[in-house]
């Protein structure tokens, strides 16, 4: 009984003095179900980015929870890992294939950021350069959590120095741009076209546009800024004309000598001025009639313009031809019939007559 009572008094002592040793260490955290979103929502900063000269781009490593997270797609994290072990192989074209291979059974941005980053190790900028571009384009922030932001930005910088940039600006949006045959953008969804260095052919095509073609010089690590301005093919204006049919009838009697007389100074006056005569009547009733349908005030100063000119027109043929009446021998004079028309859906002059 003696030895039982000791056992439970030592017992009781090494209980109270584990106790005290737990409640002296630090609390585990609670469970926070949002932790996997605030490892790809984590503010990220924004200072400019310095890119050196010659840049190391390391590996990734797919075995860390955040990993596991954003490529939680089984057989795309094995393609990555077997693309990374050809890589380090030095087996780099076999490594691109299973880097693109990874890419397309999982279209995510990390998966293209992944091929982004071997390509560059590889020595071939522009596919790196635009990969990235595509990325940072169609993607937020926080679908991509394998890279912060500024690493992708300055493998995107690096990558820029080995290539040349050209900058858009189109005055409509919707147009796609090929560069040497190959479509690389549709407009503006990115402003920024990635080139080699050397001589581009740069084509703009839109719906409705006449083609834009313009031939671009550049450099490595230069940047050009390109304005490219669509112009419709078609542009058509429509006038309402009156419902029923309007003739205006104009006689011009022009005088001439006979055959046998010798031709005067004043004969290629005359005919000059006839037709003049007939032009500018034209216009003139032209315009009178369709500034009276026109729909806007440019159309309307537009018609006016027809008119002033039309009669400024007639009235020098006018004098023409009574200087040249005034010139010319006696009759027989042949008659001149000019009829301007009018109708709805079309307008016209005919003239009638015998001019020798």
């Amino acid at each position: 009984m003696k030895h039982l009572h000791l056992a439970s008094t030592v017992l009781l002592a090494v209980l109270v003095s584990s106790s005290v040793a737990l409640a002296d260490e630090p609390s585990a955290p609670p469970y926070d179900p949002g932790a996997a979103t605030k490892i790809f929502s984590a503010p990220r900063p924004t200072e400019p980015i310095e890119v050196p000269e010659v840049m190391k781009i390391p590996y990734t490593d797919l075995n860390t929870d955040r990993a596991l997270l954003s490529l939680y797609d089984a057989p795309t994290r094995k393609r990555l890992q077997e693309a990374q072990a050809l890589e380090k192989a030095g087996k780099t074209q076999e490594a691109l294939e299973k880097y693109q291979d990874a890419h397309v059974h999982h279209h995510l941005p990390d998966t293209q950021l992944e091929l982004g980053f071997a390509q560059a190790r590889a020595g071939l900028f522009l596919p790196c350069a635009r990969n990235i571009q595509a990325v940072i384009a169609f993607w937020a922030l926080r679908e991509y959590a394998l890279h912060p932001v500024e690493e992708v930005r300055a493998v995107q910088i690096y990558c820029a120095r080995h290539v040349g940039t050209v900058a858009l600006r189109i005055n409509i949006p919707d147009v796609r741009i090929t560069v040497d045959g190959e479509l690389v953008m549709d407009w503006p969804y990115h402003d920024e076209v990635y080139v080699e260095p050397g001589s581009h052919e740069i084509k703009a095509m839109a719906s409705g546009y006449w083609l834009n073609e313009t031939h671009v010089d550049i450099k490595a690590g230069e940047r050009k800024e390109l304005r490219i301005a669509m112009q419709q093919r078609v542009h058509a204006q429509y006038v309402a004309f009156p419902a029923a049919p309007t003739n205006i009838s104009i006689n011009a009697n022009l005088s001439r000598a006979s055959k046998d007389d010798p031709p005067t100074w004043p004969k290629n006056l005359m005919v000059a001025s006839g037709i003049g005569m007939g032009l500018g009547v034209a216009g003139l009733a032209v315009g009178l009639v369709l500034v009276n349908n026109a729909e806007s005030k440019s159309s309307a100063a537009t018609w006016t313009g027809v008119a002033a000119a039309g009669g400024l027109m007639t009235g020098l043929s006018l004098t023409g031809l009574i200087i040249g009446l005034a010139n010319r021998p006696e009759p027989p004079p042949p008659n001149v019939i000019i009829t301007p028309q009018f109708a709805k859906g079309g307008a016209g002059v005919q003239l009638t007559g015998t001019l020798e």
